[in-house]
């Protein structure tokens, strides 16, 4: 069993549709384990004030991980490490290895660093991020911030050892640690939540972060690429990676940014309201998981190649042929979780601590938040589309202006949330939250969305401008856009009229009834959604089901570089 999973970790990946079926299998099997967690938090705290702090307490390290530790991530590494593949002179393994050890060094004294100067300013760091806790709240808060400290190290290491590992197509690895990581919370959350309280939960994820670096190492090993700490360290390499990654990490700084915002803006209201935020976001980005990610870590290294080859043709179109799979998968998993979010939110977290209350108040904002899946897809492709071609700066400029378009956005829907009746109850009415209590939370995922889509729109323009004259699959990717919405719309349609049906007929009032009325309407939606792309002749659904068929899990271990990944 063992020396089957070592092969399975080793096993090459040839192509872009295989590899993102592969992080795309494993990315469900961690969300599955990511949704089962929550459930379990949900049913034993329930969204409080003790759950405030918990989520809350990611926030330092979260940024600290975005801001220090992904200046050596892997999209910035691999360009680095195809380049010296690449070289022809017998001295490539003594640079790959130099380079290895330099950046492996720089990244652990740096980290340490930074993570013992946080951990010391926590008391101060923690104000701005909460300002709206008790002072029992923030006293936990410093004390869980601290512990994570150590997270974002060893995630970040992790991501830095697993660029040399997937630049040679060995993506299993990367693909399973986010099972691993997850698998460690939830020991923490059945084990020690009963015996030490949510500190139990937090030590979870310290032991998940340390199974999310260890999975990494057999791949490493076989591959011959563990570095080493060095004293000669080649300061060129880090100047010549700082000048990629400093305008990047920025770029994700400013990201992170809004989930600060957020959370602040969230501590500030009723107790229970980052929670809600929290557990919406965390049944919205099952898809973004299973499908951005999957797609814009499987075309990277591609990306990277081809346009480091100077074909930007091929490159264009491996962006259009993702965007075209990010169309057909995201469309009508949106479109559904907003027809059935009541239904997911009751199967996923409605148990014992979790009341109607916070089930109305996750629905509605599981659906704003589904309304920018899409775009969330499009921006993790995109933006591994510019950082392939080694513009880091766009990236940087458009995420800019979305976090001042979000920050903009929230401040005009709360005031006119609290100013205006009528926007107040027209909200309530549209999402069926009247007279729930704390429902301006909704707006907090609906400020999100609003900059999620703008900074897709803004990327999509900037990105075509910089390839100007490869735009031969505008058209198609016209057309594949209405075929997925219209479908989608159908599928939507088809999903509710099933729950319409079924309505009268099941046990609304427990677990199994609500299971099989969602399940059985989610079916309808997929069938129909199916059956629509057969009828017009889609090729993205032919495509899929032969992804589905190619069985490459059989194939035998490549020799060679293929020029298809």
């Amino acid at each position: 069993m063992v020396s089957k999973f070592f092969k399975l970790l080793n096993r090459d990946v040839t192509t872009m549709n295989q590899a993102a079926l592969v992080l795309a299998v494993f990315s469900l099997l961690s969300q599955v384990c990511g949704l089962l967690r929550d459930r379990l938090l949900a049913s034993m705290v329930g969204p409080s004030a003790g759950l405030d702090v918990y989520y809350a307490a990611f926030r330092i390290p979260d940024f600290i991980y975005t801001s220090i530790a992904s200046l050596f991530s892997v999209t910035v590494i691999i360009p680095f490490i195809t380049t010296y593949l690449a070289e022809k002179d017998g001295g490539k393994s003594a640079n790959m290895k130099r380079f290895s050890d330099t950046i492996f060094t720089v990244y652990c004294i740096g980290m340490m660093v930074v993570c013992a100067v946080a951990a010391v300013l926590m008391p101060y760091l923690t104000h701005l991020t909460a300002p709206g806790f008790s002072v029992a709240q923030h006293a936990d808060l410093v004390l869980y911030s601290r512990i994570m400290l150590i997270s974002p190290f060893l995630m970040g290491l992790s991501s830095l050892l697993g660029s040399f590992a997937q630049v040679q197509k060995k993506f299993f690895s990367f693909a399973i640690a986010p099972l691993f990581y997850n698998f460690g919370i939830l020991l923490g959350v059945v084990v020690l939540l009963p015996l030490i309280g949510v500190l139990g939960v937090v030590l979870g994820v310290i032991f998940g972060a340390v199974l999310y670096l260890i999975v990494q190492l057999p791949t490493l090993i076989t591959l011959g690429k563990i570095p080493a700490f060095t004293r000669s360290i080649d300061f060129k390499v880090i100047k010549e990676v700082m000048i990629l990654s400093v305008p990047r990490t920025l770029a994700l700084s400013l990201t992170n940014l809004t989930m600060l915002m957020m959370s602040a803006v969230a501590s500030l209201l009723v107790a229970g309201s980052i929670s809600i935020f929290q557990f919406s976001y965390n049944i919205e980005t099952t898809p973004l998981m299973i499908i951005g990610i999957s797609y814009a870590v499987a075309a990277f290294p591609t990306m990277t190649r081809l346009f480091m080859e100077g074909q930007t043709k091929e490159f264009v179109d491996v962006i259009h042929r993702a965007t075209r799979n990010i169309f057909f998968l995201s469309i009508p998993v949106a479109v559904l979780f907003i027809v059935l979010r009541a239904q997911l939110v009751r199967v996923l977290l409605g148990t014992g601590a979790f009341s109607w209350n916070d089930t109305r108040l996750v629905a509605a904002s599981v659906a704003l938040f589904c309304i920018s899946i899409t775009a969330q897809c499009m921006i993790l492709l995109l933006v591994r589309g510019f950082y392939a071609m080694g513009n880091t700066k766009t990236p940087l400029i458009v995420n800019a202006y979305s976090i001042l378009f979000t920050a903009s956005s929230l401040v005009l829907l709360l005031v006119c949330f609290r100013e205006f009746p009528l926007f107040r109850d027209f909200m309530e009415s549209l999402l069926r939250i009247d007279g729930a209590e704390g429902t301006s939370v909704v707006l907090l995922p609906l400020a999100f969305s609003l900059g999620q889509i703008g900074n897709a729109i803004a990327l999509w323009v900037r990105f075509h401008k910089k390839v100007e004259g490869h735009k031969t699959e505008t058209v198609q990717l016209g057309r594949a856009l209405f075929h997925t919405l219209g479908a989608g719309i159908i599928a939507g349609a088809s999903a509710y009229g099933m729950l319409v049906l079924l309505g009268a007929s099941v046990d609304q009032e427990h677990f199994w009834g609500i299971f099989i009325q969602g399940g059985l309407a989610a079916i309808v939606g997929i069938a129909m959604y199916a059956i629509t792309l057969m009828a017009m002749r889609n090729e993205d659904i032919i495509l899929f089901v032969q992804t589905l068929r190619s069985k490459f899990w059989k194939q035998k271990p490549l020799t060679e570089e293929l020029v298809e990944l």
